[in-house]
């Protein structure tokens, strides 16, 4: 009996010190988690922080590319917000930003360009890293080259006359056609799709398609219009077309309302006793800024040709009350 009672006595130990031993672990495990979890958030916060400084730094700095090392963690953007983690930041309306959805590696690639329809509307971001690759093809005429051209150097961009040549070097690739969309080049076709996408300019009629890739064709997703080559260049490092016309709708707000500011003081200007009857006043035409209000409010359904049209009569009238020594229009 004795010798039972012993071996209960020393099983139950065990058990006690195995209930024990799991306990101890399960505590210290989900202390080290948890531990685990606010230091992801630290480091998200002191990320997101450090983008929103970044990202202002770069908006103001137009036409200067500023590359910039990053924490390797994935960034995912939209056009309303930015996350790290499971934390995220609202970008706000006035605040326009091209860029693909998750920015990888160790480094970002920031530039700004100002967007002017004529007189100053606001500034665009772009986003990027040196693993997307943009691919120009050039058509019969120059359109390419001007649009390479803008780019930095340290864009990882390439400008070729042949798609079919090219060759797979396992970058993100963005293909920029104008008016002609050719078949996948082979090295591509077994590529995943999600890899390679692009997009086809009708300088034209101010139209963008984009396409993505299935398999050994690119397939139209859907159309969009630009204005300027600011925006043009905004459809080139949007993911998709949706960020691309989410952006598009902010920038045409914005064109909106700075222009119902130019209206009013072309109308203050057309009525001063001062003009009203001089040479001056013949230009004070408030009706070309109400159309461009008209259209700027439809969005990425908005006459882009007709408010291009619009733009360039304020050019010239500005020019001739310049001549004149009359107050401009802007």
């Amino acid at each position: 009996m004795k010798s039972k009672k012993g071996v209960i006595s020393v099983q139950f130990n065990w058990v006690f010190i195995l209930i024990a031993g799991v306990l101890i672990l399960l505590f210290f495990g989900s202390l080290v988690l948890k531990m685990r979890g606010a230091s992801d958030i630290s480091i998200a916060e002191t990320i997101m922080t450090n983008m929103q400084t970044i990202m202002t730094g770069a908006e103001v700095s137009v036409r200067t590319i500023n590359p910039i090392e990053i924490p390797n963690t994935e960034i995912r953007f939209s056009c309303n917000s930015m996350s790290v983690g499971k934390l995220s930041k609202t970008i706000t309306k006035n605040k326009i930003v091209f860029s693909p959805t998750v920015i990888r590696g160790r480094k970002l690639l920031a530039w700004a360009l100002d967007w002017n329809s004529p007189y100053h509307v606001t500034n665009f971001l772009y986003l990027t890293t040196p693993n997307i690759k943009y691919v120009f093809v050039k058509p019969t005429g120059g359109d390419a080259n001007r649009l390479y051209d803008l780019l930095p150097e340290e864009i990882n961009k390439i400008i070729i006359d042949d798609i079919s040549g090219i060759t797979n070097t396992g970058n993100y690739f963005r293909f920029v056609f104008f008016n002609d969309v050719p078949e996948v080049p082979s090295a591509f076709i077994s590529v995943p799709n999600k890899d390679v996408s692009a997009i086809n300019v009708d300088i034209s009629s101010n139209k963008i398609t984009f396409y993505k890739k299935k398999g050994n064709i690119f397939d139209p997703v859907d159309d969009s219009t630009y204005l300027g080559e600011p925006m043009l260049l905004g459809a080139l490092f949007s993911q998709d077309i949706d960020d691309y016309n989410c952006n598009l709708k902010k920038a045409f707000n914005k064109l909106n309302i700075v222009t119902q500011v130019y209206k009013k003081r072309t109308e203050a200007l057309g009525d001063m006793d001062l003009y009203v009857g001089s040479s001056c006043n013949t230009y004070y035409d408030t009706g070309l800024f109400s159309y461009i209000i008209t259209e700027s409010s439809k969005g990425n359904n908005a006459n882009t040709n007709g408010i291009e049209e619009k733009i360039r009569e304020i050019q010239r009238y500005n020019k001739n009350l310049q001549k004149q020594s009359c107050p401009t229009l802007y």
